[in-house]
């Protein structure tokens, strides 16, 4: 004899499986019979809250609303049923949404019980209501009751027995209802009801059939489609994968021949031992990879959860092999049925994404690391706490070898920096490539700035033997720039910026330089941003002028011309001579549209003087190098209506001029305008290149005019004569510049000097002033003209 009460359960359990049933399983076997019903109870967990819980809210709306006075039974019905819809709705929705499932038998017990406390509901809302009510609303609480009966038949239509008890219950509360009428046609209505009911049970049972066969067809095509894998990947030699499945507990249950394989085990031994227990067997949980992977395994296994592609790496046979694991619950209750899943040996694709992986780490030019992979390495020192030094190595003149020798040579000459960089760095150093000539370097060992200093002038003395490059010894220098942090910076943005300072400083310095950052330079970088910007305003605000110093004709003392010179009225500072913001509209391309203005406003006032006084103006080489000069020139001095024999242009010595200049030089003589070196004398300027290029004047720069005063036979003296000298011989005009007193007048006049120029002869004025100064003067204009420059 057992328990009295496990009896009652079991016959419980017995009575709900039986009203469970579809009427289609005869032919099913047990485990088949169990993964077909939670696939039906999956439906009818998704189907069954919402179309319940709507109905009873649409009932309770519809009793309360009804014109009869029931007392409390209108009240404490809406109660129960809304009440009761809540709690079971949550139930079910808790098994569709969050995969939180008890037993099938758990499962078909609630939703019995569900059906019969709506059946009893339904029922009871008929008999009571229905003697109270008028015609009318009889007839609305009838179709609400009819239509409450397809409500409950579709979410339940999957289950015969569960489907007869809801048409039941609530059919006989309504035809009890219906009886209360009088007359015959209480015959009638029970008659309508028999019909709609056996016709409404009918459809449901075709209806259910179809979905049934729709379940059952995809059960079937899951088991092909694992019997499939298992025969691919147990019987091609080839195959690279590989089916494994566990119980609930997560014991091996099947062990196919290409598992047993890859684990490198007999069959016998791996079966009835965990995947857990297996994996770690063959040293998954070696390495931190493996480790977590191994977590996660056993979390999923905990939560019911599939996952996918757990790399984790093995060591079979002696051999080191990287499997990729993924898997998912068998069909049916996961709790019941275990695990399923497949393993690929992904050795070969591992090695390759992780050789992808380091060549996204290099520099593929120079095997250094490059720039994403160095940052990353820096970062992670700057977290550990270390005092870090950072270095940006820059190439000097690395563009003339790339232009001269070509980009194939460039190329070996950035190979062999990266070998002697890497020849010289010690094993807590790093370098890598930041792009182009350009390379960084950084340790953090070294607390004295003298030893970092050392350290650095260590690393550029390697460049000091030549370089052997297409037969050839080139030299090779190069400047660097560095900073530290924290002393310098408290990011790593920022301290690349300081490094970068510091590098631009080095290159100023006369390159092949060391500078360390100081707080001087972030000063001057600030300085020249905010210079940008005001240059850019004071373009659009027209803040530019030209103010004009005259030039005298040594011999006869007359006026021959005016140098005009340029000037920024800044709105706050007053007036801005060249020298303050020339290198930075230079360096940023803005010299462009100032040159062009200036040009402009020369020749528009160039206009209004006498027709044999000429204008020149002094042009950058960025000006020269910039796309259609010569076009713009030439549309200038049409539009202005000015012609070109009045305009000279002025270059300055101290400029590299090469082929490229030298053809739009030639290109604006060709038109008739003259050319003029500007402060000969002060840069590197021989009498080859000066023969090359088409000159028409030559200016001699102030250096040599201002030690005349002290002792007119010194060196000075017979450099100016030789100059002069040199001039005339190539039939070149001259002009002093910087005279400031009779007697430098007088000695440069004796030299041969043509024309001089400074504040003896009169300080700048405006062109308005012009005229007037002119008449003033004895001998009015003359053959040379007025020179407008940008200094």
């Amino acid at each position: 004899m057992g328990d009295p009460a496990v009896l009652r359960r079991r016959r419980v359990g017995t009575s709900v499986r039986k009203l469970g049933r579809s009427g289609t399983e005869q032919h099913l076997s047990d485990y088949d019979r169990r993964r077909l019903l939670d696939r039906r109870l999956r439906f009818t967990a998704r189907v069954l809250p919402w179309s319940f819980l709507t109905a009873a809210v649409a009932l309770s709306a519809i009793v309360v609303l009804l014109p009869v006075d029931a007392g409390w039974f209108t009240f404490a019905w809406s109660s129960v049923m809304l009440l009761s819809s809540a709690g079971f709705s949550v139930y079910w929705l808790r098994r569709s949404r969050l995969g939180v499932s008890e037993s099938q038998t758990t499962e078909l017990v609630v939703l019995t019980v569900e059906i019969i406390v709506w059946g009893v509901l339904l029922a009871c809302l008929a008999l009571v209501l229905f003697p109270m009510l008028d015609p009318r609303d009889e007839l609305v609480l009838s179709s609400t009751l009819i239509g409450g009966i397809a409500v409950g038949v579709f979410p339940t239509m999957m289950f015969r027995g569960i489907t007869v008890v809801w048409i039941s219950l609530v059919g006989v509360g309504l035809a009890g209802a219906f009886w209360t009428e009088p007359g015959t046609s209480r015959f009638v209505l029970i008659g309508v009801l028999v019909v709609f009911v056996g016709s409404l049970y009918s459809g449901t049972l075709l209806l259910a059939k179809l979905f049934e066969r729709r379940l059952r067809a995809e059960l079937i095509a899951e088991d092909e489609r694992d019997l499939v894998e298992l025969l691919l990947n147990d019987l091609e030699d080839g195959a690279q994968d590989w089916l494994w499945e566990t119980d609930s507990r997560g014991i091996a249950s099947t062990v196919s021949y290409r598992f047993a394989e890859q684990v490198g085990l007999p069959a016998a031994q791996i079966r009835g031992r965990t995947m857990h227990e297996i994996l770690i067997g063959i040293g998954a949980s070696r390495t931190d990879v493996g480790r977590k992977s191994l977590d996660l395994l056993a979390a999923n296994f905990q939560a019911g959860t599939a996952f996918r592609d757990l790399t984790m790496q093995v060591v079979v046979r002696g051999d080191t092999r990287w499997w990729s694991m993924s898997g998912h619950p068998g069909s049916g209750d996961g709790a019941t049925y275990g695990w399923r899943g497949v393993g690929s040996d992904i050795t070969h694709s591992y090695h390759q994404r992780q050789n992808i992986l380091r060549l996204a780490e290099i520099d593929s030019l120079t095997g250094l690391r490059n720039r994403y992979s160095f940052n990353a390495q820096l970062s992670s020192r700057i977290r550990d706490g270390h005092r870090v030094w950072l270095a940006i190595l820059d190439l000097d003149n690395f563009k003339s070898i790339n232009d001269r020798l070509g980009h194939h040579i460039g190329d070996d000459v950035l190979r062999d920096v990266a070998s002697r960089l890497h020849s010289v760095l010690r094993s807590n150093e790093i370098c890598g490539r930041l792009g182009g000539d350009e390379f960084a370097i950084a340790f953090d060992d070294i607390g004295s700035a003298d030893e970092v200093e050392a350290r650095f002038q260590t690393i550029l003395d390697s460049f000091e033997r030549p370089f052997s490059l297409v037969g050839n010894q080139i030299r090779i220098r190069a400047s660097l720039g560095y900073g530290s942090m924290p002393d310098d910076a408290d990011s790593l943005e920022d301290l690349v910026i300081v490094a970068d300072l510091a590098l631009y400083h080095a290159k100023e310095s006369g390159r092949n330089q060391i500078r360390a950052f100081d707080a001087t330079l972030r000063d001057r970088a600030t300085g020249r941003a905010r210079a940008l910007l005001d240059l850019r305003r004071a373009l659009i605000d027209e803040e530019f002028e030209l103010v004009y110093q005259p030039q005298v004709s040594a011999a006869a003392g007359v006026v021959v011309g005016f140098e005009a010179l340029l000037r920024w009225n800044h709105p706050t500072s007053g007036l801005v001579s060249p020298g303050d913001f020339i290198s930075v509209a230079e360096e940023t391309g803005l010299i462009v549209p100032i040159g062009a203005g200036v040009l402009r406003a020369a020749c528009t006032a160039a206009t209004t003087w006498p027709e044999d006084i000429r204008v020149a103006v002094n042009v950058s080489q960025v000006q020269l190098r910039s796309s259609r000069y010569v076009d713009s020139v030439r549309r200038t001095l049409i539009e202005v209506n000015l012609h070109p024999s009045r305009l000279e242009i002025e270059v300055t010595e101290s400029l590299v001029i090469d082929d490229a200049d030298r053809d739009v030089l030639v290109q604006l003589s060709a038109l008739g305008i003259a050319i003029a070196m500007d402060d000969f004398g002060t840069g590197f300027s021989s009498v080859a290149s000066l023969a090359r290029l088409p000159l028409d004047r030559l200016k001699i720069d102030r250096a040599f005019v201002a030690p005349l005063d002290a002792d007119p036979s010194n060196s000075r003296f017979a450099v100016l004569r030789a100059v002069i000298a040199i001039a005339k011989s190539l039939g070149l005009d001259t002009v002093a510049e910087g005279v400031e007193t009779e007697r430098q007048r007088a000695i440069v006049t004796e030299c041969g000097c043509d024309v001089i120029q400074g504040y003896l002869e009169g300080m700048p004025i405006r062109a308005a002033e012009i005229p007037h100064y002119l008449n003033g003067r004895l001998g009015g204009s003359s053959r040379w003209g007025v020179a407008a420059t940008t200094e």
